[in-house]
């Protein structure tokens, strides 16, 4: 195991020693010898393992018919040359008792000392994680009532529900709630927020149920990914592989015919009384960041000047539509001709201008059934899918070349702007790297056979 692996395994083992196995052993296992304080809730500042034995002595709860389970996001370690190391995370408690399900969150910080081959917590923080009453039944130790309570004395009973209509608010993307019996293919619970999910009655089959809706509520382009994810078959697999959680990120069709980015996600869970295999699964409207995130993504790709992709993305993206493709592919690779001369007489704003004309140019011609990128200076790409002929294939960058002729630079008249293009077909026993080199090498020898004019390798 890495030191990172080890930061994380002793922070797992002490929550899980705290919060779930009640194991004081496997607390004090993960504490070093001389700590240096630990700040435990309500109970405040400890400076050794007899305080943390005697804190947690009299702080469990007799609540032996409630199960409590763990999950963490946002895990950071930061590593110190010192033998020093920090790691923060948000820890999440969940229990379940005759099928009713609380959840509670807290922060957690740790600060560890190298020893040998080992990392021992010598320092701690948890922010409060008491805010509400169902809180307070999720939390496994007595002190959990005495942070609400401090609370509500702190801040006062108005403040503290407005904390609670804060909490409300931020749970206000919900869109549905339901609770399914996997293990009888039924759903036995459902709770709609708003008009745009369907209401579920209770018994319904769920296998059933999500195959005859699918088509009215998942757009066709998601549908199958949907399918494969949250299918019964994909969840019994969920359940015998121990996970705890399937998520499925997906385009919704509203009633008004818009889209929306949903995402819905299943908390798997065993029931303790009678062994069945259920899930609460939560519907999440995630449209506005869901869109930030993709145009990012998309900006991330486009070459800045001419729009087209930049070369990573356009090799990513031909790799993957290799992988896909059937027929003769074409490859097509262009150089303007003497652009040197172009920013070296006209200055490189006429280069630009000329760039982004021949981006035009090729988005017009070939985007609608290819892919269009800039690989660099005053290179461009184009991968076309499908089958291919050298006869369909000359025609249409012969429209290329003469296009290319009418750039302008700098707004003035058409100045006599070429270009080179070299052209190889693919088959799916050539990787990238080959049919890359081969484009290359048609392009050289259209420049080597006197510019303006098209070689096929």
């Amino acid at each position: 195991m890495t030191d990172r692996e080890k930061i994380i395994q002793v922070f797992y083992d002490y929550e899980d020693g705290g919060l779930v196995s009640l194991d004081l052993n496997k607390i004090l296992n993960c504490l070093d010898e001389t700590l240096i304080g630990i700040g435990i809730g309500e109970q405040g500042f400890v400076t050794s393992k007899e305080d943390v034995r005697q804190v947690f002595t009299t702080g469990l709860k007799n609540n032996t018919d409630t199960k409590h389970s763990l999950s963490f996001e946002q895990i950071h370690v930061l590593i110190h040359e010192e033998g020093f190391a920090n790691l923060c995370a948000k820890v999440i408690v969940r229990a379940e008792k005759e099928n009713n399900v609380s959840i509670s969150q807290f922060l957690q910080s740790l600060t560890l000392v190298r020893r040998g081959k080992d990392w021992k917590i010598c320092a701690l923080h948890a922010s409060s994680p008491i805010v509400t009453e169902e809180s307070v039944e999720a939390y496994p130790l007595k002190f959990a009532e005495k942070t609400l309570q401090s609370l509500k004395e702190k801040i006062g009973e108005e403040a503290y529900l407005a904390e609670e209509q804060y909490r409300q608010a931020v749970l206000a993307d919900t869109v549905a709630f339901y609770i399914i019996n996997f293990s009888k293919d039924v759903f036995e619970k459902c709770q709609l927020n708003g008009d745009l999910c369907a209401f579920v009655e209770p018994q319904t089959p769920y296998e059933q149920f999500i195959c005859d809706k699918l088509p009215q509520y998942v757009a066709s382009e998601d549908r199958a990914y949907f399918l494969e994810t949250l299918s019964l078959a994909s969840i019994k697999a969920a359940f015998e592989a121990e996970k705890k959680e399937l998520s499925c990120e997906y385009r919704f069709l509203c009633p008004d015919s818009s889209v929306l980015w949903m995402v819905t996600t299943v908390r798997l869970i065993t029931d303790v009384v009678t062994g069945d295999k259920k899930g609460i699964m939560y519907v999440k409207d995630i449209d506005a960041g869901k869109r930030r995130e993709l145009e990012m993504i998309e900006k991330a790709d486009r070459d800045v000047m001419t729009g087209v992709l930049n070369k990573a993305a356009f090799i990513r993206s031909v790799t993957d539509s290799l992988l896909l493709s059937t027929g003769t592919p074409a490859f097509v690779m262009l150089d303007i001709d003497n652009f040197k001369s172009i920013n070296d007489t006209k200055g490189h704003p006429a280069g630009d201008l000329v760039l982004m004309a021949i981006a035009d140019i090729l988005k017009d011609i070939f985007a609608a059934d290819g892919i269009v990128g800039r690989l660099g200076g005053d290179e461009f790409a184009v991968f076309l899918p499908g089958t291919h002929t050298q006869d369909a294939l000359t025609a249409r960058l012969e429209q290329v070349l003469e296009q290319v002729k009418s750039v302008k630079q700098c707004n003035k008249a058409p100045s006599n702007v070429t270009c080179s293009i070299g052209v190889t077909f693919c088959d799916d026993k050539r990787s990238i790297e080959e049919i890359y080199k081969n484009a290359d090498d048609a392009l050289y020898r259209a420049k080597q056979n006197g510019k303006n004019q098209i070689t096929f390798f």
